[in-house]
């Protein structure tokens, strides 16, 4: 049996929902390998520099849908115009007969299942973030303020450069964490463990808060949000995991490059790393950063900050960052749709120049009405009818799930709006008419078409294989008792266009401004500026632009 009534329209809505997880996973992964493979040229040995690259890549990969939805946007190329033909339209009627749709049942369950379980496990992530910075803003508020002077800290004296920064950062001692760690977005602070004097010396003590305050002058609590929040949405996603785990890494490795350049004995600093990671064991929700996330990432920072052949910061970063910006930007102009917005009328003669009021009066009066050929012209006759909408693609025959031929189209995108499932087709083979009904609309655009499958009915004309290609239209509406007229040139829908009026006599003919409503295959509705009866040319008379009249001979 067929879709029930109104399922078709929630398989479509959950279907264009799902397809923007889907469509945004597929271009991040290449954004983000571009920036993988960009990084294996990096010959700056530098973290920050490698942070700013993931850092930029996974930037963009959240900008994604607003690019796309822009790219979208965009005036998409101009349609061709289709010349009307001669006399009425000569199509078969085909009556609006519902069609059984192959598996529609099981095949439509598959997109309202895929946007459930990713809006499940986006949620449940996102609450979990939520409920670790809840937790974290409460340690916050019982923590018990201390000052960089304070004797519970006993930083040396001689450390003029984190006195100088505690006067603007608040320094926090609590029981509740394990190891130090930043709380706070607009104004954030240390948290320190309440017995960090028992485990650590002064000098390790220095290194602790050179390091975080390093993370707080660098702003990396806001990139470290924003990369939770990424994570979170995209928990199936494999390589925004590795991106974000290499930008925690490398974040770390550019704050101790950074510790490092303040004269920080390598060997202190490196002690107070292992005595944080060996109380980090200890779970709590502050110390969430991938620095001891494992102990392979763990042996790469104290060797590197035991390294005393380590090589020194370039003093200008930039040059290494064109490489892997010029890739990312390519990658990311490569998966963006193609411009499909509604496309810009053709411009006649007439429309591309735009003479002054006064050159086209004088323009129009120089000239004596031209004389005109009328077996060179199409001329069309105003008639008030009733208006069967239909939209023309071209495709070919293609074999179905069951085996049966059906008709698959290339519908240009502005054209496919107001198609609906059922409604009534007619597929020209070239050797005869065949009758079917819309049975596929998909939901991809690809080169600003979209594929329209039309299920075949009855016996199909002698000739019909797979592969031919076919003419189809589709009716998708009437029109009743409106005047129409064959569809002038360049004459687009919902348009304004100046076409010559042929006098009474049919001597000769005026221009005159006609406002055009809904556009069928080869006809088109009537607004204002003609009546039932009138003729009209409608074929290209772009080289009488210059003329307010014509005569016919």
């Amino acid at each position: 049996m067929g879709p029930p009534p109104g399922l078709d329209q929630i398989v479509d809505a959950s279907r264009d929902l799902a397809r923007l997880p889907i469509t945004w996973s597929w271009q991040m992964l290449q954004v983000l390998a571009v920036a993988w493979l960009a990084l294996k040229f990096d010959r700056s040995h530098s973290a920050a520099t490698r942070y700013r690259v993931w850092l930029i890549a996974l930037l963009v990969s959240a900008a994604l849908p607003l690019l796309s939805a822009l790219c979208k946007s965009l005036p998409g190329p101009p349609l061709p115009s289709l010349l009307p033909a001669a006399g009425t339209e000569n199509i078969p009627t085909v009556s609006t007969i519902g069609m059984p749709v192959p598996g529609f049942l099981w095949r439509s369950l598959v997109w309202p299942i895929l946007l459930i379980l990713w809006a499940t496990g986006a949620t449940v992530q996102i609450l979990r973030l939520c409920g670790s910075y809840w937790k974290l803003r409460i340690i916050e508020r019982s923590a018990l303020r201390d000052s960089i002077a304070g004797s519970s800290i006993d930083i040396d004296c001689g450390a003029a450069d984190l006195a100088l920064a505690a006067r603007h950062t608040p320094i926090l001692l609590t029981s509740k964490i394990q190891s130090p760690g930043l709380a706070g977005l607009f104004h954030p602070v240390i948290l320190l463990p309440a017995d960090l004097r028992s485990w650590t010396t002064a000098e390790e003590r220095a290194s602790i808060l050179r390091h975080e305050l390093a993370h707080i002058s660098r702003r990396d609590h806001l990139v470290s949000l924003f990369q939770s929040v990424l994570k979170a949405l995209f928990f199936f996603h494999p390589m925004v995991r590795y991106a974000c785990n290499q930008l925690s890494l490398e974040r770390e490795l550019a704050c101790d490059d950074r510790v490092l350049s303040m004269d920080t004995e390598p060997g202190a600093y490196a002690e107070s790393i292992l005595k944080a990671a060996e109380r980090s064991f200890i779970t709590d929700v502050v110390h969430q950063t991938a620095s001891f996330a494992s102990k392979r990432k763990l042996e790469r920072r104290i060797d590197m900050i035991l390294d005393p052949h380590r090589a020194p910061l370039p003093l200008r970063q930039w040059p290494f960052l064109i490489l892997p910006l010029l890739l990312m930007g390519t990658i990311t102009w490569i998966v963006m749709p193609a411009a499909s917005g509604t496309p810009r009328p053709r411009a006649s003669a007439a429309e591309t120049s735009t003479p002054t009021p006064s050159s086209t009066t004088s323009s129009q009066h120089a000239h004596a009405p031209a004389a005109v050929d009328r077996q060179t012209v199409w001329i069309d006759t105003v008639v008030r009818d009733n208006l069967v909408i239909r939209v023309r693609a071209l495709g070919n025959l293609k074999p179905g799930n069951d085996g049966v031929l059906l008709a698959a189209l290339q519908v240009p995108e502005v054209m496919s709006g107001n198609l609906e499932l059922g409604q009534p087709a007619a597929v020209d083979t070239f050797n005869g008419v065949a009758k079917g009904v819309v049975g596929h609309i998909y939901p991809d655009i690809n080169n600003g078409t979209r594929r329209v499958d039309i299920f075949l009915k009855g016996e199909l004309p002698a000739g019909a294989v797979s592969d031919l290609t076919v003419d189809c239209t589709i009716e998708i509406g009437r029109l009743d008792n409106v005047l129409n007229i064959g569809r002038p040139v360049n004459g687009q829908a919902d348009s304004i266009v100046t076409l010559f009026k042929l006098a009474e006599d049919g001597a000769s003919a005026s221009r005159v401004q006609v406002r055009l409503g809904r556009s069928s295959v080869n006809r088109v509705e009537v607004i204002d500026g003609l009546k039932d009866g009138d003729r009209v040319i409608i074929s290209d008379m772009s080289a009488y632009a210059g003329f307010d009249s014509i005569t016919l001979k």
